[in-house]
């Protein structure tokens, strides 16, 4: 190759590497910086007062959702209550004397046979324990209709606005509570336990208490009638 020509090639070759540094230069440099996006402005929130609660003096059922359910070994809190046959019943008259309590609804599918139960074992008690049926929410003439059909006597109130339910948290029901004679509870049951724990906790307040099986009704066989007798037919 001839030397102008190589001359050439080289100058064209440090064109190309001059531009290649100079692009590359340009790729590298520094960038704009962006704007810095500013944050829109909110409206401020508007301030809530607290939830009033109701005051000390309120009734018992506008205070439910703040009355925890009664324990064993608190104090029951005396109920004051209108039964069935329109009399008012006191609990702490009868301060001294265990009670039975039992909350329920006559919807409730464990009723019937906790009714009857209720029922026997206040015979074997005797003046030993004091029951009492609370029924809440429900209108008298259904609860009235419902005990008569179940021929149960004792003790029956109806707690239509829940203020009994609320006083001891009895939420879940049916609920059975076994207070001992100086107010304290002795026994939570709620229903569909089974009978022995029923006659532990009556016991444990009436220790000479003692569960009696019902005695079974003899079954009395059909006597059968002797056939009749024959009557003998006219002789042709």
């Amino acid at each position: 190759m001839r030397l102008p020509e190589v001359l050439g090639a080289l100058g064209a070759l440090v064109v190309g590497v001059v531009l290649a540094a100079f692009l590359l230069t340009s790729a590298l440099g520094e960038q704009p910086a962006l704007p810095t996006p500013v944050p829109p402005t909110l409206p401020p929130l508007p301030t809530l007062a607290p939830a009033s609660l109701p005051a000390s003096g309120s009734s018992p059922a506008a205070i439910t959702s703040f009355t925890a359910p009664l324990a064993t070994g608190q104090p029951a809190p005396p109920l004051q209550v209108t039964l069935l046959d329109g009399s008012v019943m006191n609990t702490s008259d009868f301060s001294g004397v265990p009670m039975w309590v039992y909350f329920m609804t006559t919807w409730s599918p464990q009723a019937p046979a906790e009714l009857a139960m209720m029922k026997d074992y206040a015979k074997q008690l005797g003046t030993e324990m004091n029951e009492l049926v609370i029924d809440v929410g429900e209108d008298p003439a259904t609860v009235q209709a419902f005990m008569e059909q179940q021929k149960f006597n004792l003790p029956v109130a109806v707690d239509q606005d829940g203020s009994a339910q609320a006083q001891w948290g009895a939420y879940a029901l049916p609920v059975h509570y076994f207070v001992d004679g100086t107010g304290l509870v002795q026994g939570v049951i709620y229903g569909g336990a089974p009978v022995d724990i029923y006659i532990q906790a009556i016991t444990d307040l009436v220790p000479d208490f003692s569960a009696e099986a019902p005695t079974p009704k003899p079954v009395t066989q059909p006597t059968e009638a002797p056939p009749p007798a024959e009557t003998p037919s006219p002789s042709q």
